[in-house]
């Protein structure tokens, strides 16, 4: 955790082909049950002092070390741009966990000599923008839970004028649904942001968060965007549902597990 966070999220319309339905939940080491929102933290982080990532992670030790003492469960992944036109940020830590945690973790950071002295140790080293929203997963197989090394890709969206929210989430559902068979999407989620966000700081309302294997899988999945008709799906969703701002495509690294 740092001072403050923030995101720099997004995508989603994987829609790679119909597929028949199935069940993809059933194992896997999940916080929340599909459909139940689960805590974000995004810190969208800058160097700052001749820092490296290996300092960072030097700091991070310390931190999942307080975690563990506290027992404080959570699952913690560092993302850096691969494919990011315009990225003025060096790293992005995502913390996900179940809501009375982030309260509890929080509490802790900011009232106990540990949390302040890991505070003040990562404010020598970079500056962090912040952002806390609740991510809802739709689809995810249980192999990407075991993976420490993943593609993740994200993307803002807000709705189009005369869209509800309750037709937008029945089109995620759908969309859900028909890639539910899909191997080559690991884990994707549509979050909507709560706190540390201002008006017109980020393009959108919500975003889509898709986690990939490797790059062979993103690879194979925008090939069937591009090749297998996947394309008609993805515009009729962006004509129809959303309008939105294109990928981020990032290298993501566990950092913590969930346990």
């Amino acid at each position: 955790m740092k001072k403050t966070i923030s995101i720099f999220l997004a995508l989603f319309c994987v829609h790679i082909a119909c597929f028949a339905a199935a069940d993809n939940d059933v194992e896997g080491n999940w916080i929340v049950d599909i459909g139940e929102g689960v805590a974000h933290m995004a810190h969208i982080c800058t160097l700052k002092n001749d820092a490296t990532m290996e300092d960072i992670a030097t700091i991070d030790k310390k931190l999942h070390k307080f975690m563990d003492t506290e027992n404080i469960r959570g699952f913690r992944q560092i993302l850096v741009p691969l494919m990011a036109v315009g990225a003025t940020y060096d790293y992005i830590a995502f913390d996900f966990m179940e809501w009375d945690q982030l309260g509890k973790e929080w509490d802790l950071y900011l009232n106990s000599k540990t949390g302040n002295s890991i505070a003040a140790e990562y404010d020598k080293v970079e500056d962090c923008d912040a952002l806390v929203a609740s991510v809802f997963p739709l689809l995810r197989r249980p192999e990407i839970s075991g993976d420490d090394s993943r593609i993740v890709t994200v993307e803002w969206c807000t709705r189009r004028p005369g869209v509800s929210a309750d037709q937008l989430t029945a089109k995620h559902r759908s969309i859900a649904a028909e890639n539910a068979d899909n191997d080559l999407i690991g884990w994707w989620g549509v979050g909507y942001p709560l706190s540390g966000v201002r008006d017109g700081a980020f393009p959108g309302d919500f975003y889509h968060l898709i986690n990939y294997a490797d790059m062979i899988d993103f690879a194979a999945a925008k090939n069937a965007l591009a090749n297998q008709e996947g394309w008609r799906a993805r515009a009729d969703y962006y004509s129809s549902y959303a309008d939105c701002t294109g990928e981020h495509l990032m290298s993501g690294e566990t950092a913590r597990a969930y346990r």
